[in-house]
């Protein structure tokens, strides 16, 4: 079985449309998403909708928790599109976010995974590829832990299990500009990176119609 992994998402449909129709291709059964829904971009009700309908496993980030309780620590960046987010969403993409869980625990092809956004210590805290011990697998008490935040994917072994992250579907930031997400083969037990390349102007429109900071729509055919 093949199994998708996603992450930081922000509100970016034509980068999540793109990946999903990747996956269908590919024939990837359960998606997982490890956080982020929400911010940046300007298609939130749209990517929850979409979400819904592929019956995605969906956890809680730290800017979809910003929807619920405010910005305070932000960049002024971030903070801006949350204050737009929060004052365009519809009831329903409010409770689901709501009631989405800080993690996932469960096995996934009987083994036992986590996903967390930043860490199994705090949603916020930012896990480089430099920084994965297997001490977080021991914390996650998981021998497969997926996580996001950071934008940027990449894969950890250790001979008690992996760390991956599937870089982000809405706003890749390791020079790379197309959408990034990851597969596991369960037959196999190997993991791939998938780029997805996508049509980035509507979504740039978007920020520059609805007045958002400029840097967001720039930085998208950057991928910084």
């Amino acid at each position: 079985m093949k199994i998708g992994f996603i992450s930081d998402v922000h509100a970016n449909l034509p980068a999540l449309e793109a990946v999903l129709r990747d996956m269908s291709a590919r024939n990837v059964g359960q998606i997982y998403c490890s956080g982020d829904i929400l911010g940046y971009y300007t298609y939130p009700d749209e990517v929850v909708e979409l979400l819904r309908e592929r019956n995605v496993h969906c956890i809680a980030g730290n800017h979809d928790r910003a929807v619920l309780v405010g910005t305070k620590g932000m960049n002024s960046i971030a903070a801006a599109a949350i204050e737009w987010t929060r004052e365009h969403i519809s009831s329903s993409t409010f409770e689901f976010i709501r009631d989405l869980p800080n993690s996932i625990h469960r096995p996934v092809e009987d083994v036992m995974t986590a996903l967390h956004h930043g860490s199994p210590r705090h949603m916020s805290e930012y896990i480089f590829e430099e920084h994965v011990s297997d001490e977080l697998l021991s914390l996650a008490g998981a021998k497969l832990l997926v996580l996001g935040h950071t934008h940027m994917p990449y894969r950890v072994q250790f001979p008690i299990g992996n760390v991956i992250n599937p870089g982000s579907v809405g706003q890749p930031r390791d020079g790379d500009p197309r959408a990034s997400y990851a597969i596991l083969d369960s037959s196999e037990w190997s993991f791939s990176t998938i780029r997805v390349a996508y049509d980035q102007r509507p979504v740039m429109r978007g920020v520059r119609e609805n007045q958002l900071p400029e840097m967001l729509a720039s930085r998208l055919l950057r991928g910084i």
